[in-house]
């Protein structure tokens, strides 16, 4: 009796350890997947504007700036909600956007309760 609830037991330990392995690296891949694709679309806007550096080059900074600042924000939030951490995570200068920005993206947030993340991925499209 005591070998058979042994075997059984192990059999279920190993089985949810297996399943909790393949839920952690389901994930960690997702994780990076989303880092990539991230990185992929900021890197074809500014691939994009290099023609444009020519003639504006002031706005064409700027516009740089923006996205690769407003990426990095809506990165890090998204990993802060993941990981349902209180804190924020470092990011790339965010005082660099512009005070509208900031206070358009706190009011979406605290006063309308909507998602950080839809926010700042919308103010990208909007930017593009």
């Amino acid at each position: 009796v005591w070998s058979l609830t042994t075997m059984v037991l192990m059999f279920l330990l190993s089985f949810r350890t297996r399943q909790s392995l393949q839920r952690f690296w389901e994930g960690t891949g997702l994780l990076h997947q989303m880092k990539g694709e991230w990185f992929d679309t900021v890197s074809n806007c500014i691939t994009f504007t290099i023609k444009a550096t020519r003639t504006k080059k002031e706005q064409v900074d700027d516009f740089r700036h923006t996205i690769v600042r407003l990426m990095s924000l809506c990165h890090g939030s998204a990993l802060e909600e993941i990981s349902g951490m209180e804190g924020t995570l470092e990011t790339i200068d965010v005082l660099g956007l512009s005070n509208d920005t900031l206070r358009h993206l706190k009011d979406c947030v605290e006063n309308h309760c909507f998602n950080k993340v839809e926010v700042l991925l919308h103010l990208l499209q909007s930017c593009i």
